[in-house]
């Protein structure tokens, strides 16, 4: 008995409220009332009642796209936002904004940039719009109209708790050679979100260009952390601060070999690793990644440079005069592959090739090529 009057009572409720949702506007203020909630995919259906009942109404189709955006359903936002457009809207402005983001998300950056550049036209006081606009740049990979737009936004916004936009515009300014700049903003970025480990990656970055190379290490171990060294960006990095800025081969030769394990096309690690391992005279273990370098770049000429070099320094001259020949016959301005060359012809008792080498070296008359072809002149017999 008690299970009927509970079904029965179950009946009434949803009759009443099925009877009672039966115009377009009840259906559009309960959408709303969903939407505050946060329940986007219920107020889409109501809204979708509401256009149902009421195909006009620019409102609803407004708040179906902006719903559909929110759930990532671009397609069906642009069609919403358009239908929007055919009824008249109030606020065209703001169906600009959601188109432009529609578009963002369908990657159409520059459908994106219209809508955004209409919607700032509209009111240019739409920070926003100046936010998403440069995201739609940065996709682009033009960040110096990104930066513009992200410093707009700043201005226009307050209490910014957007870690990604941080991250964004941190990435822009290392790109622009803005490093201190970068350093604030991704400083913002980590204090929103101390687990956004790209951050701390790109942070890492920044101080690295800076010389900073404690706060540099500091920053890429975070990274390391949070991403259980799965992640070969911050420790390349880290090879690099060793390797260009502190000049600790050692260390750099560990952490550039970490990242190989993770990233197998890096052509500047492997030409690095092979430059560390001739540094340390650890010839036989720089053929391997220098060969790596040349099998992804095959004309990539330092990382020849540095196969040559190993090479002459084992004693396999053949070897080595093939690559400074290639070297050589591509550019007949290059020095140090006529140097190292001349070596090897000495080492083979081709004094007539070494003179050569000799020849060509004071005939390009440079600072360092005239050094070269004196040294090499004592070993003339």
């Amino acid at each position: 008995m008690k299970k009927y009057i509970f079904a029965f009572g179950f009946f009434s409720l949803s009759y009443i409220l099925c009877s009672a949702q039966t115009t377009a506007v009840e259906w559009f203020d309960k959408g709303t009332s969903l939407k505050k909630d946060a329940q986007y995919k219920d107020a889409a259906a109501a809204f979708k009642k509401a256009v149902a009942l009421k195909p006009a109404y620019a409102d609803a189709w407004h708040q179906l796209g902006w719903c559909y955006n929110e759930l990532g359903q671009y397609n069906d936002a642009v069609d919403a936002l358009k239908k929007e457009e055919l009824n008249n809207p109030k606020d065209k402005a703001s169906t600009n904004f959601e188109m432009g983001y529609a578009y963002n998300g369908l990657e159409k950056y520059d459908e994106a940039l219209t809508r955004f550049n209409n919607a700032i036209q509209l009111d240019n006081s739409y920070a926003l719009a100046y936010k998403e606009r440069g995201n739609s740049y940065y996709k682009k990979k033009e960040y110096q109209k990104a930066l513009d737009d992200f410093n707009k936004y700043s201005s226009l916004a307050e209490n910014i708790e957007d870690a990604d936009f941080y991250y964004k515009k941190g990435w822009c300014e290392n790109e622009l050679g803005k490093y201190n700049e970068a350093v604030e903003s991704l400083k913002n970025c980590v204090e929103i979100d101390n687990t956004y480990s790209d951050a701390f990656s790109e942070l890492g970055y920044a101080y690295y260009s800076l010389n900073m190379n404690d706060d540099a290490i500091t920053n890429y171990r975070s990274a390391m952390n949070l991403k259980k060294e799965s992640d070969y960006h911050p420790i390349f990095g880290m090879a690099d601060v060793y390797y260009d800025n502190l000049k600790n081969y050692d260390s750099a030769i560990v952490y550039f070999e970490k990242g190989l394990q993770l990233q197998k096309t890096n052509k500047s690690a492997y030409y690095k690793l092979g430059w560390c391992y001739n540094d340390r005279e650890k010839y036989n273990e720089a053929i391997s990644p220098l060969q790596q370098a040349l099998t992804l770049d095959p004309d990539y000429d330092q990382a020849k440079t540095e196969l040559g070099y190993a090479y002459y320094q084992l004693k396999q001259y053949d070897d080595a005069l093939g690559i400074f020949r290639q070297i050589m016959n591509k550019d007949s301005k290059d020095e140090l592959s006529r140097y190292y060359a001349g070596f090897c012809y000495y080492y083979k008792n081709d004094q007539v090739s070494l003179q050569q080498m000799i020849n060509e070296l004071t005939n390009l008359n440079t600072t360092n090529s005239l050094k070269y072809a004196e040294t090499l002149k004592k070993y003339i017999k």
